[in-house]
């Protein structure tokens, strides 16, 4: 197992430290990469305040987007997630 590796990503004109494995490092970086691409995107279509109008309508945009593909709602999805962490506590449990 690798060791984590310290990086620094920036969105919004914020940088924020991070800690990820080697092989994870590229996909941090390109996920904020299109962050950044989007939210440009937005400050180009809508008016907006500031930086934190625009994050909450990308926010917005990406949660609604999840939940008009999954075959389910979302709290479903969490409920499930919730029972398989309660079954492997009961496991470790035993």
């Amino acid at each position: 197992m690798s060791e984590p590796i310290a990086i620094q990503i920036k969105i919004a004109d914020r940088n924020y430290p991070l800690k990820v494995k080697p092989e994870d490092e590229n996909k941090v970086k390109n996920a904020a990469e299109k962050i950044n691409l989007q939210l440009k995107d937005l400050m180009n279509k809508y008016d907006g305040r500031d930086m934190q109008d625009y994050m909450a309508m990308y926010i917005m945009l990406q949660m609604s987007s999840v939940s008009n593909i999954a075959e389910t709602p979302i709290s479903i999805d969490f409920s499930k997630q919730l029972q398989q962490i309660e079954n492997g506590l009961d496991e470790l449990l035993k």
